[in-house]
């Protein structure tokens, strides 16, 4: 076997060729829904392992191991089923720790230092406790179900497993998904990979748990739900009471100019190839169906829509969703609480401007009570129920122990914590050049721009070639930028068209899956991971190319979503392993570069992402989002989640991808500048979009000394982040944080779905209202806060109205919090942090660790990097410097640190200030600095 091939792989390999070749598994396909725990009367023998226990039962084999003191894995395999391929995620293999193993009253039970499994003897369902003794979670009881059919030719199940749910447990995590929920109870997520939808099967609860469940197909997870079902049957109404349908009206423009056509459409579930009527075109028209709704039970009820292009929709009056632009297929929610019996008005709207029509509308019902209890996973297809309990209690502690599992994150290099601006597309040499020196010329800090798709017109697809009638000299183009001190990324699809040299190398290697027009490459054939990266270090990384942009990752098959499951793949049908081709894909790009050079740290960004993607280098970013406040407003809770799903790094595109007015519109300009303050606190802070350029000159001279004020700020913040990011690597930390990771105990806390924690020290409230002037902030308990702008007192456990004229994103600090800020600069390492202004916010004890390294090697890896810890005593009103720790080359070993102790007035906003309390001259000795 190759090589390259990991163990895992062949594993997997395998598994699956023996999987093929067994006799009698076909069989399996005949019988019909099964549930071990339903029939299994006890189990028929026990048999330790050196990492934990088996358990057989008359119609299959259940596993416990232990990973380590917060990880416990449960693994069920169906009776005759070939053994489960081995993960693609999970790199980690079981830790020498100790646990004890008991039998309790016909529970056997495996116990460690943080978690507890109690398994019924009798049924093989699983109970988890904490420390203390607590229940955190349970299999349902009856709740392992398996489906055998056959896909194709291979036999497999449909699988599922319920979990009990907590009353007022909520759940996030789940990867990235654009319905604007924050708690995802009452909901069902499907997992697959999709543009703006981000698969990642990690959940993580309020009590301190999480689960991930290690199936890369397509899965469903219901959170305490009904089914969602279309809006229809006895339920709705027309406009005249009449039951069964609602009044559709078909005109002609895209903004109801011409009524064509009424008529009783019994549910909106449409997919227009040819027109939605008899006399109507393909583009360009615009429905409102009108109505009542009837709701059958009382409660939340949650409704959905998907739509290509434009769609509202009302109930009682209430707008729930507002999704009015030209865009690709979206999915959209809204909340709102029914009551059974009742006839509620319903409106929705629906517009069409161009390429795909389609309009989907459901509805998930409340559950009742019996039901309400349980968290379902559902996979299309697997071969075992196969998942990781993970103990905290703190929400970082279970997030460290998925890191553990799949994969810790490196650090990126220093530049890529500043500013990106990009575009769809900058077209020539001469402006990228042109962009990057503007922004020089003006002295607006920037680290980076990215060269988006068709640069390689009229080459085909996956080629890797400039047009050199555009590009004359790509790699005396990288040498001016970074002369410039600018770094630039590049466009890198997976897909390759006939025609060119590539496409021949590609398949003649037999690494192109074999589907008809443009083809994708297997990222899961080793082969093809290690020619894919052959070809991009040949004809791009050999240019001086900074780092890698990896569009389409799903992968997207010309939007043709599911299709990749029919394909094979180098393990099998893509129905298998079908949310993990980014995981695979980034992969090779991120193994191929460190395997070429140690100098330079990988950075991909990616529109997709898989558990265990964290260690390839990659940031996600959520998508070709529409410029709507709407939108806007989504981008936050769908960020937080995809970070509670254990991987840290994530990103938007800045004002939206698909936008209707440009930088001159009043309308469109307060919407980009409240994205932008939003994107100053995102991990990766960069600008793109479609059809008009967004650079900040663009938006006029009143508007861009807002955009330049946060740009500036974000590299005033740089010693924080970096810092920060230490921790995300060495840690297991996330940056980006919904409020539950610091407050879980505070109830309010745990659903606000627009205010996160950007590190430990800063509150971001970002303004998500058009006129907005001040904002509602809610300040959770257990700790003081002060307003960043003003060093104002804030009290915790209370609400909070900040200002926020149009230059003000609200920004409350935590008490005790000590934050090192840099002096402005135009890129990242423009020269040593120096001095350090060491703000300080009293009112409860505080540490922060300063990072620093050679900003962009892997020498970090070995040692090579330095930390400062800074103390703070509220009892003692005594700041203690540490002594440095560790050395690296071109270390500063002689620094100022300005100590400022914030108060209102003092140690305030961007300004640099301009009367420290206490002016350090720190050598590497520890010192103490008393406040008063």
């Amino acid at each position: 076997m190759n090589s390259n091939v990991s163990g895992s792989e062949q594993q997997f390999a395998v598994a699956r060729r023996d999987f093929l070749k067994a006799a009698g598994v076909a069989s399996l396909a005949a019988g019909t829904s099964f549930a071990p725990g339903n029939v299994a009367s006890a189990a028929l023998a026990m048999h330790r392992q050196p990492d934990g226990v088996v358990l057989d039962y008359p119609n299959g084999r259940l596993r416990l191991q232990v990973f380590s003191d917060r990880i416990i894995r449960v693994l069920f395999s169906p009776k005759g089923a070939a053994p489960k391929p081995a993960s693609l995620s999970v790199v980690a293999t079981p830790a020498k720790v100790n646990w004890q193993l008991t039998h309790e009253a016909g529970n056997i039970v495996i116990k460690t230092a943080a978690l507890t499994a109690k398994v019924d003897e009798a049924t093989g369902t699983v109970q988890f406790f904490d420390t203390a003794g607590t229940l955190l979670t349970a299999e349902a009881a009856n709740g392992r179900h398996f489906e055998p059919f056959t896909f194709k030719d291979v036999p497999t199940y449909r699988v599922t497993q319920k979990f009990v749910l907590a009353a007022n447990e909520a759940v996030y995590g789940l990867g990235q998904h654009t319905k604007g929920l924050m708690d995802y109870r009452g909901a069902t997520v499907r997992l697959e990979q999709r543009n703006r939808h981000v698969a990642v099967p990690v959940m993580l609860s309020s009590r301190g748990y999480g689960i991930f469940w290690d199936n890369p197909a397509i899965t469903d997870v219901s959170v305490a739900a009904a089914s969602p079902q279309w809006l229809s049957g006895k339920y709705i109404f027309d406009e005249h009471g009449k039951p069964g349908a609602l009044t559709g009206r078909y005109y002609t423009g895209d903004n109801f100019q011409t009524l064509k056509l009424t008529r009783r459409d019994k549910k909106i579930d449409f997919v227009w190839n040819h027109g939605p009527a008899k006399g109507m075109g393909e583009d360009n028209f615009s429905i409102k169906w009108t109505g009542f709704i009837e709701p059958p039970v009382t409660g939340e009820y949650l409704f959905t829509t998907l739509s290509d292009d434009g769609i509202r929709l009302w109930v009682d009056g209430k707008k729930l969703i507002e999704d009015w632009l030209i865009q690709s297929p979206k999915e959209s929610a809204g909340r709102i609480h029914l009551e059974a019996g009742k006839k509620y008005p319903i409106k929705i709207e629906y517009f069409q401007g161009g390429g795909g029509a389609e309009a989907h509308v459901g509805w998930q019902w409340p559950v009742a009570k019996s039901s309400a209890e349980h968290i379902s996973w559902r996979s299309q297809a697997g071969f075992a129920v196969d998942y990781y309990m993970m103990a905290g209690p703190a929400l970082d502690d279970v997030i460290g122990a998925y890191r553990e599992l799949t994969g810790h994150a490196p650090m990126f290099g220093r530049w890529a914590w500043g500013f990106w601006q990009c575009k769809e597309h900058y077209n020539t040499q001469a402006q990228i050049l042109g962009v990057a020196a503007t922004y020089r010329s003006m002295h607006i800090p920037i680290d980076n721009v990215i060269q988006d798709w068709f640069y390689w017109s009229p080459h085909p697809w996956g080629s890797n070639e400039f047009d050199l009638t555009r590009y004359p000299d790509v790699k005396d183009m990288m040498k001016m930028l970074h002369s410039w001190h600018v770094h630039m990324i590049i466009s890198v699809w997976a897909k390759f068209a006939k025609g060119s040299a590539n496409y021949h190398k590609m398949d003649q290697a037999g690494v192109l899956l074999d589907m008809p027009g443009t083809r994708y490459y297997d990222p899961f054939n080793p082969r093809g991971r290690a020619l894919y990266w052959q070809l991009m270090n040949k004809q791009l990384f050999s240019l001086g190319i900074d780092g890698w942009w990896l569009d389409a990752s799903e992968p997207e098959l010309n939007s043709r979503w599911g299709e990749f499951a029919n394909y094979k793949t180098f393990l099998g049908y893509g129905e298998f392993v079908y949310n993990a081709y980014p995981l695979m894909h980034t992969m090779a790009v991120y193994q191929g570069q460190r395997a070429t050079t140690s100098a330079k740290r990988v950075f991909i960004l990616t529109r997709s992402a898989f558990a265990g993607q964290q260690r390839n280098s990659a940031v996600t970013w959520s998508g070709d989002t529409t410029g709507t406040w709407a939108t806007f407003k989504e981008q936050i809770p769908a960020g937080l989640n995809f970070a509670m799903s254990g991987i840290p790094y994530w990103n938007t595109d800045i004002g939206g991808f698909y936008i209707s007015d440009g930088p001159t519109d009043a309308a469109y300009q307060e919407l980009f500048v409240r994205w932008f303050q939003f994107g100053a606190f995102c991990p990766m802070f960069r600008v793109h979009g479609t059809h008009y350029p967004k650079e900040m000159w663009r938006f006029g001279p009143h508007i861009m000394p807002m955009l330049v004020k946060y740009d500036k700020l974000r590299y005033r913040l740089l010693p924080y982040i970096y810092s920060v990011a230490w921790q995300v690597t060495s840690a297991g930390y996330t940056m980006m944080r919904a409020l539950v990771m610091d407050f879980r105990e505070d109830a309010r806390a745990q659903s606000v779905a627009d205010q996160f924690m950007f590190g430990p020290a800063l509150m971001i409230a970002p303004v998500t209202e058009p006129g907005a002037k001040n904002r509602p902030v809610y300040l959770p308990a257990g700790s003081g806060w002060q307003d960043f702008w003003t060093g104002k007192n804030l009290v915790g456990g209370a609400t909070a109205v900040m200002d926020a004229p149009l230059d003000t994103l609200p920004i409350a600090v935590r008490a005790g919090a000590i934050i090192p800020l840099g002096p402005v600069m135009q890129y990242s390492n423009a020269e040593p942090v120096d001095p350090i202004e060491l703000r300080v916010y009293t009112g409860a004890d505080g540490s922060f660790t300063l990072y620093e390294d050679e900003d962009d090697n892997y020498n970090y890896e070995k040692g090579v990097y330095a930390t400062i810890a800074f103390k703070w005593s509220e009892a003692d009103k005594r700041l203690t410097i540490g002594a440095r720790k560790g050395e690296f080359p071109g270390m500063l070993k002689q620094r100022t640190i300005n100590v400022v102790f914030v108060r209102p007035g003092h140690g305030i906003g961007l300004l640099v200030e301009a009367a420290p309390d206490k002016v350090v001259a720190y050598s590497g000795d520890e010192v103490q600095v008393h406040a008063g």
